[in-house]
């Protein structure tokens, strides 16, 4: 059996902490030290950007296979990270102390889109 490399490991870890930070926002248990972190114009938008990015990045270096589409090839990681920010969005829909707001789902794909597009550009220059 082939050993889980370094990256997959962190994929998994990561992954299961952007669930956490889900879960306890749906419970409205987030620590108030963790939100103040947020509390500042936008806050909540550059935490969707760089923690959707991070996660594509993650994902894209422990799962690097691409799917041509037309001219360009598209990271699947980065695929699936964005239906994960657009599920985990609409599923705030269900839970009375959430928000859904297109604006944070916005600024979620945003980051996922430019890991996507600079994981090509390094793809080229190699």
């Amino acid at each position: 059996m082939k050993p889980v490399s370094a990256w997959r490991r962190l994929a998994l870890a990561f992954s299961l902490f952007m669930l956490s930070v889900a879960v306890a926002a749906d419970l409205d248990a987030i620590p108030p030290a963790v939100r103040d972190i947020y509390r500042f114009p936008g806050g909540d938008w550059v935490g969707h950007f760089v923690l959707y990015g991070l996660m594509a990045f993650i994902g894209i270096r422990a799962f690097p296979r691409r799917a041509k589409m037309f001219s360009f090839s598209l990271p699947l990681a980065a695929l699936a990270t964005a239906c994960l920010s657009a599920l985990e969005e609409l599923s705030q829909f269900w839970f009375p102390t959430r928000t859904p707001d297109w604006r944070d789902l916005s600024f979620g794909l945003l980051g996922i889109l430019v890991v996507a597009w600079l994981s090509g550009q390094s793809e080229e220059t190699r």
